[in-house]
């Protein structure tokens, strides 16, 4: 059986900017690190631009954020309403996380219609069935944009990272053999709420007008022509939701908030200038045009913090030449973790244990972090997470798991 996110040499986590890596990196030689490290590396860190640049990440954000709000805060009708109605949204937009088998070939795709929301339908393997949606469109996108920058293992027939490419050979054969044109779709598609929908017209469309692209930019003109497409992002709407995220403490968490607005900003400016930049700067022939290009965009959107299985971290995060706090950051994912979709307390390891053991500095971890957090959150206020838990007031909100 293969799933989405089954391969633990590395995650990004939506919406926290955080890097997970199996293996150690050294970043001083990037070039050092074998093709695997390097490929799963660049595979997350595309994961993080489609967060900040793509509508698919806006609204992973902001659906995350308000469930950790709802999970955190007293009873709030009016964001339970939201909620429900963005929860039916946000599925049927991301369609499945996994399948049950491996996909040898496609029997059928419909776009079909729930409540006047159209979602798409893949049939496989003579009679499964798969929602198809942003999730394996970010996936086979990084999947793409690794094996452009380094040879890393070839997938074959694995969800969710060969699906775009078999969507796009059972629908236009002569679209489907130029890689460059898939990876170009999946970025336009994450700009559209229901990316799968999208993207299977869009490809349909192109069939219909016998459409076959010289380049990236061909595609993107013929998407333009043909679509309204862009990158819906609200700054109101994010900064509400950090503020939520980051209230007034005694902490200044202005230089968290400012940093994750900037990302979206820088965002939005790439996609003004090329609505598929990543694609088009990939596209280029020239091996270290290629490599130059990609660190300019580097360069441009910083990085997340990373973290690597034994602990040790690499501060991503820079704000006018200052670190930003990691674990203040992290902090907020931890105790997402840490409660159930109602808000409950889960006995469980503290998502963060690997690197308080792994400091150098000050550590507040021990040995109850692995059985029952919650306990060292009441022994003091120090620990990152047990600051968080009495600013966001946990336990007088909500109960533990009984």
């Amino acid at each position: 059986m293969l799933k989405l996110f089954e391969d633990l040499s590395g995650y990004y986590l939506p919406s926290f900017f955080y890097i997970y890596t199996e293996d150690s990196i050294d970043f001083q030689n990037f070039e050092s690190n074998t093709a695997e490290i390097k490929g799963t590396f660049i595979h997350e860190y595309c994961h993080y631009i489609q967060d900040v640049s793509t509508t698919y990440g806006y609204t992973n954000a902001i659906y995350v954020l308000q469930e950790l709000i709802k999970k955190t805060s007293r009873e709030d009708k009016a964001l339970e309403d939201i909620l429900k109605s963005n929860r039916r949204c946000y599925s049927l937009c991301n369609g499945d996380k996994d399948v049950d088998a491996t996909i040898w070939y496609i029997n059928s795709i419909k776009i079909q219609t729930d409540e006047d929301f159209e979602y798409v339908l893949i049939q496989y393997n003579g009679r499964d069935e798969f929602q198809f949606g942003n999730y394996c469109i970010s996936e086979s996108m990084a999947y793409l944009v690794e094996r452009r920058l380094y040879n890393t293992k070839e997938r074959y027939d694995e969800f969710p990272y060969n699906v775009c490419e078999k969507i796009c050979k059972y629908e236009y054969q002569e679209f489907s053999k130029n890689k460059m044109w898939i990876m170009a779709l999946c970025e336009l598609a994450l700009l559209e709420m229901a990316g799968g929908v999208f993207f299977v017209k869009a490809l349909r469309l192109m069939k219909e007008k016998q459409f076959i692209p010289c380049n990236v930019q061909d595609i993107e003109k013929f998407i333009n022509n043909n679509f309204s497409i862009g990158f819906r992002a609200k700054r109101d709407t994010i900064e509400m939701l950090l503020e939520n995220l980051y209230p007034n403490a005694v902490t200044d968490f202005y230089p968290i908030k400012i940093w994750i607005l900037s990302r979206f900003e820088i965002g939005n400016i790439f996609r003004e200038k090329c609505k598929c930049f990543i694609s088009a700067a990939l596209s280029r022939e020239d091996l270290g045009v290629r490599f130059a290009l990609w660190q300019q965009i580097m360069n441009q959107f910083g990085a997340p913090n990373v973290v690597t299985g034994n602990g040790e971290l690499v501060h991503g995060a820079y704000w006018k030449g200052n670190q930003i706090d990691l674990e203040y950051i992290l902090a907020p994912m931890a105790i997402n973790q840490l409660l159930d979709h109602t808000g409950t307390y889960k006995k469980d390891t503290c998502p963060l244990h690997k690197i308080c053991c792994h400091s150098t500095e000050e550590s507040y971890y021990s040995e109850i972090c692995k059985s029952d957090p919650r306990m060292k959150i009441k022994e003091t206020s120090l620990c990152p997470i047990g600051f968080f838990w009495k600013i966001y007031d946990i336990e007088n909100n909500k109960k533990e798991e009984t």
